[in-house]
């Protein structure tokens, strides 16, 4: 199965339809394949780096804006999808709720995410991550990082 046609059946499964038209549309689109990829294991192996609003995919730019552009045809449809991979976007939508639609809360939650996964060296601590991500990005409250933070980990847990 093609990874490009596997996101677009998830974003579909998931509620969205990526229009990428502003940039809340992209950073959302973004984060979401983030999500399902690196997350919910649904395997489209891309790669990401951190850029100014979290981690990044250039191959996610180019994959959507392909498709929208007509410049690559997939199939969306979920029946490209086997079960395991059902259940892995409906646990992401249940995990996610409202959020889903903020590309704000979107972005703290894939920066954490990003920042405890592959910082994993020993010689840092979460009150690195944590400062780390207060330089990059003063506008998340502490409140709104500890909570992001306790919801991963009950992500982890299950």
């Amino acid at each position: 199965m093609d990874p490009t046609s596997k996101l677009f059946a998830s974003l579909r499964i998931l509620g969205i339809n990526p229009k990428m038209e502003t940039f809340a549309e992209r950073k959302q689109v973004q984060k979401l394949a983030y999500l399902l990829d690196k997350v919910s294991g649904m395997g489209f192996n891309f790669s990401y780096n951190w850029y100014l609003y979290g981690p990044y995919s250039p191959e996610v730019t180019e994959k959507i804006f392909g498709v929208i552009e007509g410049r690559e045809v997939v199939r969306s449809d979920p029946g490209v999808l086997v079960q395991e991979d059902l259940r892995k976007i409906e646990r992401l939508k249940s995990f996610l709720g409202n959020d889903i639609n903020s590309s704000d809360k979107l972005e703290l939650l894939v920066s954490l995410h990003f920042l405890m996964q592959y910082l994993k060296d020993p010689r840092f601590v979460l009150e690195d991550i944590i400062t780390f991500l207060k330089a990059k990005k003063p506008y998340f409250t502490d409140e709104e990082i500890s909570d992001a933070i306790g919801r991963l980990r009950t992500l982890d847990e299950s």
